[in-house]
């Protein structure tokens, strides 16, 4: 949809030639990737790859020759999409299979210069904390990689955690930037918030107050939501 294509180039826009990217699943962080066409000798390191990530390999845009470690070589621990994808893994030379031990782990990552992390959630809360696993009270999925990435990527010399999702859920009925967290799940507390995109634009997190987060968050909100988020956000802080 146009939000998503709008969500893609935006993060687009933060992704520069010669980055190592991190990618969850799902429709948004598949939209980031598609606006990607331009750039040139980006990187792979991730938890879980789909199909698109074959596609930029394939498409010489990711070629993972800058990236100091395991050079050359787009890293997963695991796969996730069409029987393309597997065809395409099958005894690739320039896939390497390996633990999560070792793809999540923020020393490794902390080896990966410029790391960007592309991943999603169900909502944010006006501090940064991230809810990426509970919807009305019910699981949607395992823990995941999440949190690991969100830190993760800020231990790489230049790297950044971007969190993307769009403005509203049920048909514009919801906003997606909260107040507070519902049911009090936290999937990624607030010390770990580094840049939220939404369709509206880009908000920076890191190294701001809980006041500079709000205005910032309030501003990439859908507008139908905004005044009640900046009453929220005089309580709040």
């Amino acid at each position: 949809g146009d939000a998503a294509k709008a969500i893609g180039m935006h993060v687009a826009r933060l992704i520069r030639d010669g980055d190592t990217l991190q990618v969850g699943l799902g429709t948004l962080p598949d939209a980031c990737l598609s606006a990607l066409s331009g750039r040139k000798d980006l990187g792979l390191h991730s938890g879980t790859i789909g199909d698109r990530a074959a596609d930029l390999v394939d498409a010489g845009i990711i070629t993972n020759k800058r990236k100091p470690l395991d050079t050359g070589l787009s890293v997963t621990a695991g796969l996730l999409g069409t029987q393309r994808l597997y065809r395409w893994a099958h005894r690739n030379p320039l896939l390497r299979m390996r633990n999560a031990s070792y793809t999540h782990d923020t020393a490794t990552h902390a080896q990966i210069p410029s790391l960007l992390g592309i991943n999603s959630a169900l909502e944010v809360d006006l501090t940064g904390q991230m809810n990426a696993a509970v919807a009305g009270g019910q699981s949607l999925g395992m823990v995941g990689g999440h949190g690991d990435f969100m830190r993760g990527c800020q231990r790489s010399p230049g790297g950044r955690a971007i969190l993307a999702l769009e403005s509203t859920a049920r048909g514009g009925k919801i906003s997606r930037i909260v107040p507070r967290l519902a049911d009090g799940i936290v999937t990624t507390s607030r010390s770990d918030a580094d840049i939220v995109v939404t369709e509206l634009g880009i908000a920076e997190l890191r190294g701001r107050s809980l006041a500079e987060r709000a205005k910032a968050l309030i501003a990439i909100a859908h507008p139908a939501f905004r005044k009640d988020l900046e009453a929220a956000a005089e309580r709040l802080v």
